[in-house]
């Protein structure tokens, strides 16, 4: 299995917030939101592995600014680690200002994704290809937080 670069797994997705999206004052329920992350996590999870992944956890979902009935809101996802069968995906959502094109951050999270075989069963995942410091720093973050979940567990 060849390893592969985050940005062959990269992900982008564009939304559009309706008001079924949306809560009694007209911001987007926090299920909406996170529903829109596991997709945009799922697909970044099957560039990388080529096959069908499932989530087995979401970590650090932090909601930082209301998104709001009309807004345009951008999702991306990158494999931050891939480990024996699984892997850490980043991701972060913004709203796009629709007058300057000026994007802000809404909320991010960390999910961890298995990779699944023809058998349903965990699979090997392609290793993770770091090309820059950034890479490299992310998938030592994502080491460290998998031992620490290891540790304690």
């Amino acid at each position: 299995m060849d390893a592969k670069a985050p940005s062959e797994s990269f992900t982008e997705m564009t939304e559009l917030v309706l008001p079924q999206h949306t809560n009694a004052i007209g911001t987007a329920f926090g299920g909406v939101i996170m529903s829109w992350i596991d997709i945009c996590c799922s697909i970044a999870a099957m560039r990388h592995c080529g096959r069908v992944s499932v989530t087995a956890r979401i970590d650090a979902l932090e909601f930082k600014a209301p998104i709001k009935v009309g807004d345009v809101v951008r999702l991306t996802a990158r494999l931050n680690a891939a480990f024996t069968s699984s892997m850490e995906i980043g991701v972060r959502v913004e709203h796009e200002h629709t007058k300057t094109g000026k994007r802000s951050l809404c909320a991010n999270a960390r999910a961890t994704f298995v990779n699944l075989g023809e058998d349903g069963k965990p699979c090997p995942v392609p290793s993770l290809l770091a090309e820059t410091d950034e890479d490299r720093r992310l998938a030592a973050e994502a080491a460290e937080r998998r031992n620490e979940r290891r540790s304690a567990g």
